[in-house]
């Protein structure tokens, strides 16, 4: 009964958001998209400027969970693109062009880093991501993030978005964390721990929840026919809840800058 309440207040939140916020239809919010047609993309490894407290330093577990979801990105991040059509250069191939051409450091507006990839690689868009911090509550994991995909063609921004994630974790009759089923799949098939697999989870959620939010690729039958449908918000909070629904609203720009860059988080 709960549960069933749960997701009524779930969708009536929804709701509201749509219809008390502008939404763009995805035409608006993707033209230079579905005008430029790109179709092969380059993911740039992960820029983490997440800090790392000093209390933390000499914690291997914690570093240890950080590192393991960062290196867990490219895979996480190519899945959503595949699944819309997109090539995406694969992630080991990635990791050697980025260490040839010094890609770690090169920043989102280098229109002669973009031209290069055009002309060398014949890519269409480059995806930046950005872990900007991890929080950490008793009530699950939180990550700030921003992602960019550059046109190669034009340099324009084909995609900026803003997201302050959060994944509950579920607690048992005891009040002990408990695994979805998701969680239990990546700790077998990655042999990670639990505190890394919530991580590693609520990175895949994020990135999964972002990027299929892109129009279907030029070469697919279904490229056009997502025009009139609302683009989800550029920046906002996501939540997935203890019973494994999405919860989501706009957020503005400010709110997100001060709660990722301004606040203190003790917890962290």
């Amino acid at each position: 009964m709960m549960k069933g309440i749960r997701v009524y207040i779930v969708i009536i939140m929804s709701v509201f958001c749509i219809v008390g916020c502008k939404v763009d239809s995805k035409l608006l919010r993707y033209k230079d998209i579905y005008s430029e047609k790109p179709t092969t993309i380059y993911i740039v490894p992960t820029i983490d400027q997440a800090e790392r407290p000093n209390k933390k330093i000499t914690d291997r577990s914690y570093n240890n969970q950080l590192d393991v979801a960062l290196h867990y990105m490219p895979q996480s991040l190519q899945k959503p693109f595949l699944s819309k059509g997109y090539y995406v250069i694969p992630p080991l191939a990635s990791m050697e062009i980025s260490k040839r051409d010094s890609m770690g450091e090169a920043h989102i507006n280098d229109t002669a880093m973009l031209k290069h990839f055009a002309e060398e690689y014949g890519v269409d868009a480059v995806l930046f991501t950005f872990i900007y911090k991890w929080e950490e509550d008793d009530a699950g994991w939180h990550v700030y993030l921003e992602y960019f995909l550059k046109s190669t063609k034009t340099y324009v921004t084909l995609l900026n978005t803003k997201m302050k994630a959060g994944k509950y974790i579920p607690l048992g009759f005891r009040g002990t964390p408990t695994l979805s089923p998701r969680d239990a799949s990546l700790i077998k098939n990655l042999n990670l721990d639990k505190p890394t697999s919530q991580r590693a989870l609520l990175l895949d959620l994020v990135n999964n929840y972002v990027l299929k939010d892109l129009p279907w690729n030029n070469l697919t039958e279904e490229f056009e026919t997502d025009i009139e449908e609302n683009a989800r918000f550029s920046c906002m909070k996501y939540y997935y809840d203890a019973t494994g629904v999405e919860v989501y609203r706009p957020m503005s720009v400010e709110e997100f800058d001060q709660d990722c860059f301004l606040l203190n988080n003790a917890k962290q």
